[in-house]
């Protein structure tokens, strides 16, 4: 089969188009041919949350279960691991790159290092430098392009290229040489020096996996691809795509150009944008933005000159658009416990709060000041907040206290996290031992199927838990995990779901939406100078006569990259969307004027928001 051979469809989705929906209606579509079945359509996803989001919906349609579509429905990553035959130990670990930064003498932190409140993990040398190679590799560059890496490099840690380092001596880009007493370090060569401790050790990471699948012209045994996200795919992965592309009868790439969040990995929209295809689709209809919300995110977003337009028709009418100029965390917390008290004593009483920050740090700065609240939250990005485990322990402990069932897996839980407490050693055998029991009688295989009897639980668990000592005999768990326990079966708010009220960061939304969205402006340095960088490298104009660099504050343009992301964020609200400008203490300022009019501007917000609302009419709901 030729590549001129192959069919294939573009499809564009806006926030809340439906897009996932259509990809599924697609292989269903394809599954009515009767000599097409599930194991000739392969679905990739950018992320693995994203892929077990899409096995999950398309089990349910096929009437299946998700590990049955395991093989068919993975990132590409899975799929490479997969062709490839790899085991666990042939995989890049972190005491594979802690090793290496020691034999090299540079420094490296750990990723579960620092009491995961990092705000430097890739701004230490050793981490630049691996995170610098991967980078080279996900968009197909040669070392010699390591400073065209989209953050800025300290020039007295390290050499800076021959051409522009006025200490390089003869040599050429390639091989330059400096004085022996220069003791910056060499780029170049760490980085070459950790592609042959990979080598030497065996171990290959995620970018090479994807260059072996290339370099072999391996081919995943499937006649239909669907790729979903590829305005998030690198030039890597594009690289497998176009291998495998002529191999196939069909293939349909969807995305959004407008909603990249990962450009800082090597992303790039363009391959979405540029694609050869026989047929466009692009879908018409927002399901979640109402209008006045549309609008706003509709002129943040077409300050970028490349992309496709979608002309998106709202959900429906009205919604809300607030601005605030720097507020306090304490005027958040109390405009979170408003919003959520009016939710309460409202028709329906169950709208979602989501709160979205830049970054990780400046969530905490949140949490820290909102967790004595007694309001039970969720965290969409950090697993020591509200988890799936967490979930599964108070189920169980809500069923056990009404002597109503469980499942199997909220008794695991129940017995993984009453570990070490006054339950007792044998008694906690026992749980396991009737746990094991009761899957071994079942037909099913996913434990959340399989119940278990709460008088068969509390026989082998004399000391049981009721919902007031819950979070007294739980163990290895966090103390914020401990007080939204507490908060949910003791506090003013007992009972209310941990997932009214979600907080992340703006990377973590993605593919989320909630009733009231809530998003910070603030940046981090480290994304400033990414911007910088960025600005200094496309010619990118800055007003005023100040150089652009990462203490740059308030921060003057919104490159494309970051412009997409706050994309993302703003474009999760139903209801309500609250812009916050100067929030996070000590973080550099986004003014959102510059958000939204891409110019520094004094006029207060509110007024920018009602010019908005002035000067753009989404189209009108569809009837």
């Amino acid at each position: 089969m030729t590549e001129s051979d192959v069919h294939v469809t573009r499809l564009f989705g806006g926030p809340g188009s439906g897009k996932t929906t259509a990809l599924l209606d697609r292989v269903e579509e394809l599954l009515e041919d009767p000599d097409v079945t599930v194991r000739d359509v392969l679905v990739v996803s950018y992320t693995r949350a994203a892929a077990a989001e899409i096995r999950e919906r398309l089990a349910e349609r096929l009437g299946t279960t998700p590990r049955a579509l395991q093989g068919n429905v993975s990132t590409m990553h899975a799929k490479a691991y997969e062709l490839l035959d790899l085991s666990r130990g042939d995989v890049v670990g972190e005491s594979d790159k802690e090793e290496f930064c020691e034999e090299y003498g540079v420094e490296y932190e750990d990723e579960k290092s620092g009491a995961g409140r990092r705000t430097a993990r890739s701004t230490t040398l050793g981490n630049k430098v691996i995170a610098t190679s991967q980078w080279l590799q996900r968009t197909d560059r040669e070392v010699a392009d390591w400073y065209d890496v989209p953050f800025q490099w300290d020039v007295e840690d390290v050499r800076l290229p021959p051409e522009i380092d006025p200490n390089a001596q003869e040599g050429n880009k390639y091989t330059p040489t400096w004085p022996s007493d220069d003791d910056r370090l060499d780029v170049p060569e760490a980085i070459r020096a950790w592609r042959n401790y990979k080598g030497e050790n065996e171990v290959v990471g995620f970018a090479d996996m994807l260059e072996r699948v290339a370099q072999r012209s391996l081919q995943p045994n499937v006649d239909y691809l669907i790729i979903d996200e590829f305005q998030d795919i690198t030039t890597l992965q594009s690289k497998v795509y176009e291998e495998w592309k002529p191999h196939l009868e069909k293939a349909l790439i969807a995305g959004d150009d407008d909603q990249v969040v990962y450009a800082w990995q090597g992303a790039d929209p363009d391959l979405l944008l540029d694609e050869d295809v026989d047929e466009d689709v692009v879908l018409p209809n927002s399901y979640r933005l109402p209008s006045r919300v549309l609008n706003v995110v509709n002129k943040e977003i077409r300050h970028i000159d490349k992309r496709q337009e979608k002309d998106l028709r709202p959900r429906k009418e009205g919604g809300r658009v607030e601005a605030a100029e720097s507020p306090s965390m304490l005027e958040l917390v109390r405009n979170v416990r408003h919003t959520v008290e009016q939710e309460d004593r409202s028709e329906d009483g169950d709208g979602t709060v989501m709160l979205l920050f830049r970054a990780r740090y400046q969530m905490f700065d949140f949490v820290d000041e909102f967790i004595d609240e007694g309001m039970p939250f969720s965290s969409l990005t950090d697993q020591r907040l509200w988890t799936d485990r967490l979930t599964d322990y108070v189920r169980a402990i809500e069923a056990v206290d009404a002597g109503e069932r469980l499942t199997a897996l909220q008794a695991r839980r129940l017995a993984d996290i009453l570990q070490e407490s006054a339950f007792g050693s044998s008694e906690r055998d026992d749980l396991y031992d009737l746990i094991d029991e009761v899957e071994e009688q079942s037909a099913k295989d996913d434990l959340a199927e399989i119940p278990v009897a709460p008088d068969a639980v509390e026989d082998v668990v004399p000391f049981m838990p009721g919902p007031r000592s819950a979070g007294d005999m739980a163990r290895k768990i966090t103390s914020f995990q401990r007080k939204s326990m507490k908060a949910y079966f003791e506090g003013d708010y007992r009972g209310m779901e941990p997932d009214r009220v979600r907080v992340g960061t703006i990377h973590s939304a993605k593919g989320r939406e909630a009733d009231h969205v809530f998003v910070a402006t603030d940046l981090t340095e480290k994304v400033v100078e990414q911007m910088a960088a960025q600005a200094e490298q496309e010619g990118i104009e800055t007003p005023g006569d100040e150089e652009f660099t990462k203490t740059t504050d308030p921060v003057p343009v919104l490159t494309d990259n970051e412009r997409r992301v706050f994309y993302v964020g703003m474009s999760r609200a139903r209801e309500r969307l609250v812009l916050m400008e100067n929030l996070v203490t000590g973080a550099p300022t986004l003014p959102i004027s510059v958000v939204l009019f891409n110019e520094l501007r004094e006029d207060p917000p509110a007024e920018l928001i009602d010019e908005v609302q002035e000067s753009l009419e989404a189209p009108e709901p569809e009837p």
